[in-house]
């Protein structure tokens, strides 16, 4: 089991998920906003948050931040797998309320310090390429554009989109 470290930024709170963060994970996880280019359906209800988010807490396979404001979750980093070669695949997700705030720009930066510190040698990270919001950051925190991949099938939404990849090297 792996345990999530705890990460202070200027302005967030950077800590594992607990049971009571359910309804918080569902604002951002439940919205077709939110969800519009990630590689998975929203939650179609809290209970299916509360499953999903039990099992994260359950399982600790990956390290996983929740990005706290003022007492409250507003979105998450995820380390979603190790990669040979010291290194690591990034997640993130924010709430709607609090794009365009550099939030997420302020935690990742955290992380990848973080990641850096513990021996990692190079981050990957990918996203749809109608995702501008989501390369812009990743361009904003020195990541490369690596690659493309027309017409990949994501089975989890039976969707065909254009995928870009980019990576930081340390």
């Amino acid at each position: 089991m792996k345990e999530t470290p705890f990460i202070r930024t200027e302005r967030l709170s950077l800590r594992s998920f607990v049971y009571a963060d359910a309804r918080a994970v569902h604002e951002w996880c439940g919205s077709l906003s939110c969800t519009r280019y990630v590689f998975w359906h929203p939650h179609r209800d809290l209970a299916a948050t509360e499953r999903i988010l039990a099992g994260w807490i359950r399982k600790r396979r990956n390290l996983s931040w929740a990005l706290v404001l003022d007492g409250e979750p507003i979105g998450e980093v995820e380390i979603v797998k190790n990669l040979p070669g010291k290194g690591f695949e990034v997640g993130y997700i924010l709430r709607e309320e609090s794009w365009g705030r550099g939030f997420m720009k302020e935690a990742l930066s955290s992380v990848l310090a973080y990641m850096k510190g513990i021996g990692k040698l190079f981050c990957y990270a990918e996203t749809d390429e109608r995702n501008v919001s989501s390369r812009r950051l990743l361009e904003r925190l020195g990541f490369s554009l690596i690659g493309e991949e027309k017409g990949r099938h994501i089975a989890k939404k039976d969707e065909t989109i254009n995928v870009v990849m980019y990576q930081k090297t340390f």
